[in-house]
């Protein structure tokens, strides 16, 4: 029987050593043939993909409900097997990893994880988690993602953690960075502390994460943008300052805000923006936000709109300032203007058209 070295485990050396697929196959050494095979294929530790009761059940000519049975013995054999060195180990490296993130963590991230993406590994490692007394798969729901937890896990305390960060998030309509958001839940409890408070928030679906930390509801547009429109928005929110079409979809794709739908088309981001009442087109091809206080239409209507706001004549230089605050052109571009269309009652002093 091949041996594993008997010590306390951590994530770091499951990342640094084939841990799962070498101590699974000690076991399934003890299986019969055909049992060793299903759990393989089921498992996908061959380095195939995982198989379906179905596909099983038609490869060896037994029903899914046998497939099942078999999976559920071999599966019971492991779960006999936990005083074994190799199994020990296994344990101490889940729950290693699990007790660092208080206790709970997305079942994808944790596969991902220990791991380290290797598909033989992830089965192998998916196959004692099944197995495992230490450590329980909670399926999705609409408050949280699919989980693994230690036995024992509170998701009554991790609700009312999630629950009031919720809330506060409700009631402040907007999106909060994490120092924020922690600082208002500890004003209301003072029990929790950050790491676990953060720690629960990463598996909840209600509330959430976006690209650039900012935390708020998940029907949020600032946490998960759904069209171009929305993604140019939070991008524009995020920088806080005008940029040009090309840069905003150069940044949607950056930021991964695009997800699997492929680049960002700098044209489709110039067609939607113009066409919404939300962004401004400050320059040749740069876009602000309305909410900032940017002045549509030309510069000879920015200008105009200035000088019928002001209650006495303005000097050139006072009205270089106020129409850069709200456009992004050259001055030359302002000056041009000024001489062409507008009366000048002074040196470099300029009034209302009439």
């Amino acid at each position: 029987m091949p041996s594993i070295r008997s010590k306390t485990a951590t994530a770091q050396e499951a990342k640094d050593t084939a841990v799962f697929c070498e101590a699974l196959s000690v076991f399934l050494a003890r299986l019969p043939e055909r049992s060793r095979a299903i759990m393989e294929a089921r498992f996908g530790v061959s380095g195939n993909r995982q198989k379906t009761l179905e596909e099983i059940g038609q490869q060896y000519h037994i029903t899914r409900e046998r497939v099942r049975q078999v999976i559920g013995n071999a599966l019971g054999f492991l779960a006999s097997e936990q005083g074994h060195e190799c199994i020990v180990r296994i344990k101490d490296i889940i729950r290693t990893t699990l007790r660092d993130k208080s206790g709970v963590m997305d079942a994808d991230a944790l596969l991902e994880m220990l791991s380290r993406g290797d598909k033989k590994e992830c089965g192998a490692l998916l196959a004692f988690l099944e197995s495992l007394s230490v450590v329980k798969e909670e399926k999705l729901t609409d408050e949280r993602r699919r989980v693994f937890v230690l036995d024992g896990f509170s998701f009554k305390e991790w609700k009312e953690v999630k629950d009031t960060a919720k809330r506060i998030l409700e009631s402040s309509e907007e999106v909060l960075d994490a120092d924020t958001l922690f600082a208002r839940f500890s004003a209301e409890n003072k029990k929790v502390d950050r790491k676990t408070f953060f720690d629960f928030l990463a598996v909840a679906r209600d509330v959430r994460q976006n690209v650039f930390g900012q935390w708020g509801l998940e029907s949020s547009s600032d946490i998960r943008p759904r069209g171009t429109r929305e993604k140019a928005h939070l991008v524009l929110k995020t920088t806080k300052k005008p940029l040009h079409f090309r840069e905003i979809a150069k940044l949607i794709d950056t930021y991964g805000l695009q997800g699997k739908k492929g680049k960002s088309h700098p044209q489709t981001v110039h067609n939607e923006l113009i066409k919404d009442k939300r962004f401004v087109l400050v320059g040749r091809g740069i876009y602000a936000l309305s909410e900032w206080g940017y002045a549509k239409g030309t510069v000879k209507e920015v200008i105009a709109k200035i000088l019928a706001s002001s209650q006495k004549p303005m000097t050139r230089e006072e009205i270089l300032e106020a129409v850069l605050k709200v456009r992004q052109v050259k001055k030359s571009t302002v000056i041009i203007n000024l001489n062409t269309f507008f009366e000048r009652v002074g040196k470099d002093t300029y009034v209302a058209q009439k």
